[in-house]
């Protein structure tokens, strides 16, 4: 009837703030961020699209659904549905604010950059 699923132990799971520290150490040795704060905001950026594209693809999915007949499938789609389109504000949310700490963090460090000789 049931099908066990093995759960990991806590001491294999890497934390989410170390897999972000990862992919900005990443992007800092292939030179594509300046500073590691920058690296990290980039790592959280890319992983938010990353979710936002995945989630396109079901609410793709999901709006292409020919009814089922079943009253209650229809339903639970209809309010997936709604949930994804949710989800989606929320992670546009997220990369909007993201790209806005990116910018003013930018300008905070430009502000202390030595002014070029006129």
């Amino acid at each position: 009837m049931g099908t066990i699923i093995p759960l990991r132990l806590k001491r294999y799971e890497t934390s989410t703030l170390a897999s972000f520290d990862a992919a900005a150490a990443e992007l800092l040795a292939e030179g594509r961020a300046p500073t590691l704060p920058s690296a990290q905001l980039d790592a959280i950026l890319m992983k938010l699209r990353r979710q936002r594209a995945e989630l396109l693809a079901i609410n793709a999915d999901l709006e292409t659904r020919a009814p089922s007949g079943d009253a209650r499938i229809d339903a639970i789609n209809a309010k997936l549905c709604v949930e994804v389109r949710n989800g989606l504000a929320h992670i546009d949310l997220f990369i909007q604010r993201a790209a806005s700490g990116r910018l003013n963090a930018s300008k905070l460090v430009r502000s202390f950059e030595p002014a070029s000789p006129a």
